[in-house]
């Protein structure tokens, strides 16, 4: 039974978060404290998951997916009515009522850098919600209706690329210069999300561009294009928010999907950070960085888990294994995902990972890949860097 709750850690914390930051001021920093206290140093603090038990609930386990669409589109609603200038949609006596929640009375307590805490918070709720699970539900080729509802969720932060670019380029392109969404050694995390945006858009443009052109078909086409749909599904939910909370609403909405989307990009920087791959070689889990830190796999719906997801990209999360022998992120998602934000500091933790994955997971021609990607990265201590102007210096010795 534990194996089934320990899936209900992302709407159960959603659902908590929001209500405390619903009562306005210094509440808006709830959902920052609970992602840094309870996510960040639950994972430092317990044990790894590496169960692997056989679950067969499947309705349940999928109904905890489901549920992130009414969450996100609840989020979006409260943090769109709180800064309303004017009650559109006379939702104040319901809530008032109902929740004890005064809007004019929030919106008095509350000053704009609270607000923006709470919008980082609820970009959280977007990147970890919305785009995991709309990732989730977009590798199931198999059913439309997941499809659809994953699409909807990736709708929340812009991403109508991302069900494209990642399923049919990211895992075919990984560890390659071709994948825009795998960062270089040395690269900074904060270049990498604007080059990753870009880049996984363009592709996503290119591939489905190439899809249509098969059926004679226009990308521009929203009845058949799918990035034209996703994008306009995006602009329904901009015009929801301007309805709900004028301008107010929109800037609210927009920090939330923008700070959603920067998220996601950040994950794509660690996950595969500095690995090396050659184009004809098949993906394997060590191409992927994995961790089985206990609170981000249970919150994440083991994305965490994601050497064997990429071995094996069309399987459930709750079939996902710990693949415990995969090389492997320092801790937990959000512990690295702030380790990234510190460009020195991050360098400095992953330069031993990537020496040990040089010398324990690189085959004979990766090796050689790794030192090249080494020596551009001006990174200090690696030790390919170090064997590959050792071997500059002495070739050039050879030639005079």
């Amino acid at each position: 039974m534990l194996h089934y709750l320990k899936f209900t850690t992302f709407p159960l914390i959603a659902i908590g978060v929001m209500h405390a930051m619903m009562q306005g001021g210094a509440w808006m920093y709830t959902g920052i404290a609970a992602l840094v206290l309870v996510v960040a140093l639950g994972d430092v603090l317990l044990p790894d998951d590496r169960s692997e038990p056989r679950m067969e609930g499947e309705f349940f386990l999928n109904l905890m997916l489901w549920l992130t669409l009414p969450i996100l589109m609840w989020v979006t609603l409260c943090f769109t009515w709180a800064v309303a200038p004017v009650d559109v949609l006379g939702i104040d006596a319901f809530m008032l009522n109902t929740f004890g929640y005064d809007r004019l009375q929030l919106q008095a307590d509350t000053t704009w850098y609270q607000w923006f805490v709470g919008a980082v918070a609820g970009a959280f709720l977007f990147g970890a919600g919305g785009t995991n699970v709309g990732h989730e539900l977009t590798h199931r080729t198999y059913s439309m209706r997941d499809m659809i509802l994953g699409r909807w969720m990736l709708a929340f932060t812009c991403d109508a690329s991302f069900a494209i670019e990642h399923v049919y380029g990211h895992h075919k392109n990984l560890g390659t210069p071709a994948d825009p969404a795998t960062a270089q050694r040395g690269e900074n995390v904060y270049g990498f999300v604007l080059k990753s945006t870009i880049g996984g858009y363009k592709s996503a443009w290119k591939l489905e561009k190439q899809r249509l052109a098969k059926f004679n078909q226009s990308v521009w086409n929203p009845i058949h294009s799918r990035m034209m749909r996703g994008n306009l599904m995006s602009l329904s939910l901009f015009a929801a928010s301007f309805y709900i909370g004028g301008w107010a609403g929109v800037v609210m909405f927009w920090i939330m999907s923008a700070g959603g989307k920067t998220l996601l990009e950040i994950v794509n920087y660690m996950e595969h950070y500095g690995i090396v791959r050659r184009p004809e070689d098949k993906v394997e889990p060590r191409h992927s960085w994995n961790t089985n830190a206990s609170v981000s796999t249970a919150l994440l719906y083991a994305l965490t888990r994601h050497s064997h997801h990429h071995a094996e990209a069309d399987q459930e999360y709750w079939n996902l294994r710990s693949y415990r022998h995969a090389p492997m992120l320092p801790t937990g998602y959000l512990g690295t995902i702030l380790l990234a934000l510190v460009p020195p500091l991050y360098k400095k933790v992953m330069t031993p990972l990537l020496n040990h994955w040089d010398e324990t997971f690189a085959t004979p021609e990766e090796k050689k890949l790794a030192i090249e990607a080494s020596v551009k990265s001006g990174m200090k201590g690696l030790k390919s860097a170090q064997l590959g102007q050792q071997t500059g210096q002495q070739l050039n010795r050879a030639a005079a």
